[in-house]
């Protein structure tokens, strides 16, 4: 059971560490210190639990109703797009002052940012629920949940290490100047995630 264990956390670990914008956000939040654990604990459950749904048979959600892929698509690039303006209105206005910035940030606003990025987030679906389904297809009805656990056990080590070390780093990049470059990095991303989303609605 431990093979499975581990095939579970390395395929997750491979799917959510490339760069993504829940990565970023998560790793922003660390860096400014701003309900961070919480943030962490939001994206490692909502794996937990789109990868239960895909190794149970959700995948077939998608084959018989294929507009809702399309359809979070739309909203997450419209989405993006206006996050990203956020932010380069952020970079270009000199950076934040985070102690500022953190007071006007509400804990809601926060909550509704990480749905965003991860529900609005098609590729979320598609990792956890379709490709990681779909091998899950192949494994018995005892080797599934040691499957499930393993891809968890990747989530919350990886979130809870992008939050951390934010945390971390926060004196060298909670500086005016270094906000400035990553909310200029972050909205590029961003748009460049929106294009690729449309992209992606387009073409399929």
């Amino acid at each position: 059971m431990f093979s499975t264990y581990f095939t579970g956390l390395t395929l997750m670990a491979t799917l959510i560490m490339p760069i993504g914008m829940q990565n970023a956000f998560v790793l922003n939040q660390g860096i400014r210190r701003q309900h961070h654990l919480f943030v962490a604990t939001f994206c490692s459950l909502a794996d937990a639990i789109f990868m239960s749904v895909g190794v149970w048979g959700g995948a077939k959600v998608f084959t018989t109703f294929p507009w809702l892929l399309t359809s979070i698509g739309i909203l997450g690039a419209i989405f993006m797009f206006y996050y990203g303006s956020l932010c380069f209105k952020s970079a270009f206005a000199g950076g934040n002052n985070l102690q500022t910035d953190d007071k006007s940030r509400s804990f809601k606003a926060i909550v509704l940012a990480c749905c965003a990025f991860t529900i609005l987030n098609p590729h979320v679906y598609i990792d956890t629920i379709v490709i990681l389904g779909g091998f899950a297809a192949n494994l018995t009805a005892e080797e599934r949940p040691w499957f499930v656990f393993g891809g968890v056990s990747a989530s919350f080590i990886w979130f809870f290490g992008l939050s951390l070390l934010g945390q971390k780093l926060a004196p060298i990049l909670s500086k005016p100047k270094s906000q400035q470059i990553i909310d200029f990095v972050i909205a590029i991303m961003m748009w460049v995630i929106a294009a690729y989303l449309l992209y992606y609605v387009v073409t399929n």
